[in-house]
């Protein structure tokens, strides 16, 4: 989700260094090289276009992941247009094809229940990824691997309320969120889990960028902050990216992040520059290469076990060790989204399954 701007090409080249250390690090269960040699089949994914950055790395991580556990892998992208993934849905069915598991990520949740209801009756397992899933459509997924959108919104929401508490030039009071465009559901999930987190801060708006870029932040940011500027002591943007231009904005206006206004985003990605410029209160770390890596190996855990465990569990946010292929996964499967501060030392101590700030963030 996260996390974004534009440029496939140029997202996977610099994710090349850091797609070999994570294939290193993901740890492959025993007996994954004479699954590989045998072939295990092929999983299809739906989803958003890999033109976003985020999108882009969770590709490899998928790719990646496939390759170790010996799937071949088969990524269908629609331009952001949910009825173009339902025809794509209907288009793979028709075709025949063997399949052995889907990854289901629709670009809007509500309206995708239709296509992710024929995905399940063909019989094949179906893994929901990025978003959760509408209430109501439990039966028509097995399990859902990635993201907590709401737990992301509270490690903003705290690392926030830190700053807030700690500043000697800012009090805390009323302020704005930038989320992602509307029907999106990761984005009213972010918006209600920091409501939640941070009750004592007022907001004076929410406002729908449009998008998850940063040249979209900027223009909506542009036109909302002066109305608003007076009264401004917060802001909460989704993700970095978003926050990139929203905080060029408030300069713009004379607003000082860091000093005159506190920012906040939520998922780090490839430029420190406004981090490390103390202009963020900090970040949280949605690696969307171990989330594409995390939905295949959740697809590879119930195949081989042909269970799922019920309830939740947060992969453990391990310095050093990925977590295994072996055993059944839950039904909602949640990767790690740890805080960081803003300072190079930060940056340079953070691990999370044996790699660094740069090797996760870098799209």
């Amino acid at each position: 989700m996260t996390h974004r701007s534009h440029g496939p090409n140029h997202a996977v080249l610099k994710g090349g260094l850091a797609a070999l250390a994570v294939a290193a690090a993901f740890a492959v269960a025993p007996g994954a090289q004479e699954a590989r040699a045998d072939g295990n089949g092929l999983i299809v994914v739906f989803m958003p276009p890999g033109t976003d950055n985020y999108l882009a790395q969770w590709q490899v991580g998928a790719r990646d992941k496939a390759k170790a556990l010996g799937y071949d892998i088969k990524i269908v992208e629609n331009s952001r247009d949910q009825a173009e993934e339902d025809s794509q849905v209907q288009q793979e069915i028709a075709s025949g094809e063997k399949v052995a598991g889907y990854i289901w990520w629709p670009f809007v949740n509500a309206a995708g229940v239709g296509s992710l209801r024929a995905l399940s009756q063909t019989g094949v397992p179906v893994i929901a990824t990025n978003q959760f899933p509408v209430k109501g459509a439990e039966k028509y997924w097995l399990a859902y691997a990635g993201v907590n959108d709401f737990f992301n919104a509270q490690v903003a929401a705290k690392m926030l309320l830190k700053a807030c508490k700690e500043s000697k030039t800012v009090k805390c009071d009323k302020g704005l969120i930038f989320t992602f465009p509307a029907g999106y559901s990761a984005g009213s999930d972010r918006r209600k889990g920091f409501i939640e987190a941070a009750p004592e801060l007022k907001v004076i708006d929410t406002v729908d960028t449009g998008g998850f870029m940063q040249q979209e932040g900027y223009k909506v940011a542009s036109q909302v902050i002066p109305a608003h500027k007076k009264d401004l002591s917060w802001v909460y943007t989704e993700n970095d990216s978003l926050a990139t231009g929203v905080i060029q904005a408030l300069k713009e206006n004379g607003l000082q992040p860091g000093k005159d206004v506190l920012v906040v985003g939520g998922t780090c990605h490839g430029d420190t520059t406004n981090l490390l410029a103390g202009e963020m209160v900090g970040t949280g770390i949605q690696a969307a290469y171990l989330e594409g890596a995390q939905s295949v190996q959740t697809i590879y855990k119930y195949l081989a076990t042909k269970k799922v465990e019920d309830g939740e569990v947060y992969l453990p946010a391990d310095p050093d060790k990925p977590p295994p292929d072996e055993g059944a996964p839950h039904k909602y499967n949640f990767i790690p989204n740890p805080s960081v501060g803003n300072t190079k030392e930060d940056l340079d101590k953070f691990r999370l399954w044996g790699m660094t700030f740069a090797q996760l963030c870098n799209y």
